[in-house]
């Protein structure tokens, strides 16, 4: 999950980071507002999730509070490649003596952490990946503080001047990456001011979607963004991808899921979704799920895929038959259940309306029996 700059910048400055002062706007009143508690001059950027936001013309140097005004204007609601500028931030505007590129990223092919610093940084840090020396490179034991003097020692032998501030800063660098699950955690530029201070100017911090259940604050991020349909499924406990189609799909298992849509497609019929119910099945779940895709007007019908183990198959059936009670539904449902209580599941199912079952382990015939239904030849 990549975390707006100036959430990540906020979290920085308490590990003692500095970081420029800033607001966010998503008005031009707002950022000229901002800009007055700046004094008027300041950097006016736009809060999209890329990199090479200047090269795009999404960061603005303005003089005056009515500079940053004009600036918003023209950049809430543009386009900056391929994302949609709802929201700035209008931060203090500094003047570096030296830029530097600083990183902490996870090394998957080590099983380590790597902490990275370029004495070159800048806009075009990209440019120096194919020079030898020319990105610093340490790697740290994951779950293991970095001792500052380790720090200093490794700058001072690649020939880094202001070892005691950059040591400070990337040790601290290492602690927040750690701390907030990153994995990248990228300062570019990393400024250093004539009075030897140094400053992150921006910052690009993406954190492991696995590790959310240990961050509150981005939790709450993440479930701000999703859809009513996505806080649904989460709230439900299933895995949910929507798609553009038209054919709603339940199934047990993400390989289950995925043939299924294969099979949808190889018929002509186009999916809606992916839901996968994982490796709980319970009456809950499947009634909350068959209301979720049903209660979408554009699903002409629906495929429930299920092959229980331990599953009682008789919980799913349930689950399926109170749901369909509730929407009152016209379209056809085509169910293949087998699994645990597969007999008494067929039973229930069988006495419902527009409920099409099947007990062949063969999906293709199931998938095959809705193409038919809604008329639809490959």
């Amino acid at each position: 999950m990549i975390i707006p700059e100036h959430l990540a910048k906020q979290r920085l400055a308490a590990y003692g980071l500095r970081v420029p002062a800033g607001w966010k706007a998503a008005t031009p009143g707002e950022a000229e507002a901002a800009a007055k508690r700046l004094n008027g001059r300041c950097v006016v950027k736009a809060l999209i999730p890329i990199g090479g936001r200047g090269k795009a013309g999404g960061v603005k140097l303005c003089a005056s509070p009515a500079e940053a005004a004009a600036a918003a204007a023209g950049l809430l609601g543009a386009q900056l490649r391929g994302h949609v500028v709802n929201s700035l931030l209008v931060e203090e505007a500094m003047s570096p003596q030296e830029e530097y590129y600083a990183a902490v990223m996870v090394n998957q092919e080590l099983g380590a952490i790597d902490l990275l610093l370029s004495l070159s940084g800048g806009m075009d840090i990209e440019t120096l990946a194919g020079r030898e020396d020319a990105v610093l490179r340490l790697h740290a034991v994951p779950g293991r503080d970095l001792p500052l003097h380790e720090t200093r020692a490794w700058l001072a032998r690649a020939g880094a001047s202001h070892t005691e501030e950059l040591a400070f800063f990337l040790t601290a660098l290492l602690r927040a990456a750690a701390d907030m699950d990153a994995m990248l955690l990228e300062i570019n530029p990393l400024a250093l001011l004539k009075d030897g201070t140094l400053v992150a100017l921006d910052c690009k911090l993406e954190t492991d979607d696995n590790a959310l259940n240990r961050q509150s604050a981005f939790q709450d991020l993440r479930d701000a963004e999703l859809t009513p349909l996505e806080r649904e499924a989460k709230r439900l406990g299933v895995s949910f991808v929507p798609l553009e189609g038209e054919i709603g799909v339940i199934a047990s298992g993400a390989g289950l899921g995925m043939a299924t849509l294969d099979m949808l497609r190889q018929k002509g019929l186009t999916p809606a979704n992916f839901l996968d119910t994982g490796g709980g099945i319970s009456v809950p779940m499947l009634d909350g799920a068959v209301r979720m895709l049903l209660g979408e007007s554009r699903v002409r019908g629906m495929i429930i895929n299920l092959y229980g183990g331990i599953n009682r198959m008789l919980d799913a059936a349930q689950g399926i038959a109170s749901a369909l009670e509730h929407c009152g539904h016209d379209r056809p449902v085509v169910v293949k259940i087998l699994g645990n209580q597969q007999e008494e599941a067929w039973a229930l199912l069988e006495k419902l309306e527009n409920v099409h079952v099947f007990k062949d382990v063969q999906s293709e015939k199931a998938v095959a029996r809705l193409a038919a239904l809604l008329g639809v030849t490959a």
